[in-house]
């Protein structure tokens, strides 16, 4: 960027969910949720110096949604976002971790590498195919393929952001059974991590292999 005068248009929308390469969802979305009314900062470092300057959102003059119906959507909102992220972050981890063990038993002549690898490749697959629908290809696969829990949380984010106003009554109740569906796929996961993670570090290191990081 050169120095001059730059103009910045903010669509009012905070962060989005988080993707992975070759994420396919349907009737969903991956849209943040619009910022309410109220006064924000704008803040831009140049050279080491912050320079901040006030923005003021204002709703529209014709808008007859109360403030606390808007803060109810963009709370509700907000939430499934994360969790859309949390369950999108577990699909990431498992999909780095498969990477990272193909690349050890490329690496090793080792019988032991190979079998531990390969049945914690298993384990951790058939947590990732309940949290995201792994046979998804393209925008029309999801018609062949039932859509798992992080495209039912974002398809429950289109609904809860369309139009202006307090979500609609089963929102909140659906979600919560969303919560507890990805909660239990991620104690897996956990578990799965715990149980096989340590053995493949103790043999990697053992055969002078760079151990695997969790995070």
């Amino acid at each position: 960027m050169v120095a001059g005068v730059h103009h910045f248009t903010w669509d009012l929308q905070y962060a989005p969910v988080t993707p992975f390469p070759g994420m396919v969802l349907w009737g969903a979305t991956t849209n943040g949720p619009l910022a309410l009314p109220g006064t924000y900062q704008a803040r831009l470092t140049v050279d080491g110096q912050t320079f901040t300057q006030p923005i003021t959102v204002k709703k529209h003059p014709l808008s007859t949604i109360s403030d606390e119906d808007m803060r109810a959507q963009f709370e509700l909102a907000s939430r499934i976002r994360d969790k859309v992220n949390e369950a999108n972050d577990a699909v990431i981890q498992i999909r780095r971790i498969k990477k990272e063990l193909a690349d050890r038993v490329q690496k090793s002549n080792s019988a032991d590498v190979k079998a531990i690898a390969e049945q914690f490749t298993r384990e951790m697959s058939a947590v990732e195919e309940d949290v995201y629908q792994v046979r998804n290809q393209s925008n029309q696969d999801p018609l062949n393929f039932p859509i798992r829990t992080n495209n039912r949380l974002a398809s429950l984010l289109r609904v809860v952001t369309s139009g202006e106003g307090r979500p609609i009554g089963n929102a909140e109740p659906i979600f919560n059974d969303l919560q507890a569906e990805l909660k239990a796929e991620t104690d897996r996961l956990q578990k799965v991590l715990g149980t096989y993670l340590p053995r493949f570090n103790e043999l990697a290191r053992r055969l002078n292999l760079e151990a695997i990081s969790e995070k």
